[in-house]
């Protein structure tokens, strides 16, 4: 894909991408909206961070590029291409959205009672076992092996809501594995530097099935890009496993530093400080 084709090919993907820019745009306005209420709700009227409200608007921004730029229209036309929508999705929009930290940013806008029932349900049953390794990263695994099946690919290339619908599976996926792992939001359970490497791990060994698939595959695997590009198909084929075997990197950086940041506070003094409260103890605290 040429910089040209990246800068000036922009398609809206008709209604359904239209509803999805749409649905993109009105979740960054209503999270400013929050750190606006937040702020004022604030006993002391300290502002939601900056950085915070940079990473999550970049996310989307991104998000926006990623789908809607010239890449989002080669992908119809090239599996290397697609696959460079699905890595930016899973290596740069998701851990930016994460580390934007929607719950607790809800958690600093909503009231007390507000506070408190968003706190139970954070501290659920259902949302620990979809926030937990095993639960977050077989949901990643298995909609990342269905998705990649000639039967369910050759569907969301010829139906829009499929395609649009998948892209949201990846997504959600994708920040339910990277949420716990960053720790912006206060989810319940949080893998030590240990357990970041085993997840990763974990999300990466589905990656590397479908890459050596693809790349070990003689011929091409989707018809639809066979049509597009002819006897071309199956060398972007084999580009397309490279980049996702290359996407696979990106996503260890995250725990190796949070095992070297770990080891950094081992070595410093503990500073004396208040008994904690909890979750929920912890946000009336400072909310009132």
């Amino acid at each position: 894909m040429s910089l040209r084709a990246f800068a000036l090919d922009w398609s809206l993907d008709g209604p359904v991408g239209v509803t999805f820019l749409v649905l993109t745009a009105a979740i960054g306005v209503l999270y400013l909206l929050a750190a606006q209420v937040g702020t004022q709700r604030d006993r002391r009227r300290r502002p939601w961070p900056h950085a915070r409200t940079g990473c999550f608007l970049a996310g989307l921004a991104v998000l926006t590029v990623d789908l809607y730029s010239g890449i989002g229209t080669e992908a119809d036309v090239r599996l290397s291409v697609h696959m460079v929508e699905h890595m930016v999705m899973w290596v740069v929009v998701a851990p930016l959205l994460a580390a934007g930290a929607p719950l607790r940013l809800a958690l600093f806008a909503l009231s007390r009672p507000g506070r408190r029932a968003l706190a139970g349900l954070l501290h659920s049953r259902p949302v620990a076992a979809l926030t937990g390794p095993i639960g977050s990263v077989s949901l990643f695994a298995g909609i990342l092996l269905v998705s990649h099946l000639p039967t369910v690919y050759a569907l969301a290339i010829r139906n829009d809501y499929v395609h649009e619908a998948e892209h949201g599976l990846y997504l959600l996926t994708a920040l339910l594995v990277w949420a716990p792992l960053l720790g912006a939001d206060p989810l319940p359970r949080r893998p030590g530097p240990h357990g970041r490497l085993a997840c990763m791990g974990a999300c990466m060994l589905p990656m590397a099935l479908i890459a050596l698939w693809l790349r070990a595959t003689p011929v091409p695997v989707y018809g639809h890009y066979l049509h597009a590009l002819g006897p071309a198909a199956l060398s972007d084929q084999r580009a397309a496993a490279t980049i996702m075997l290359a996407g696979c990197l990106p996503a260890l950086i995250v725990p190796v530093l949070g095992r070297a940041r770990a080891l950094q506070r081992r070595t410093r003094p503990v500073p004396a400080s208040r008994p904690r409260l909890g979750l929920v103890g912890e946000q009336v605290d400072r909310l009132g």
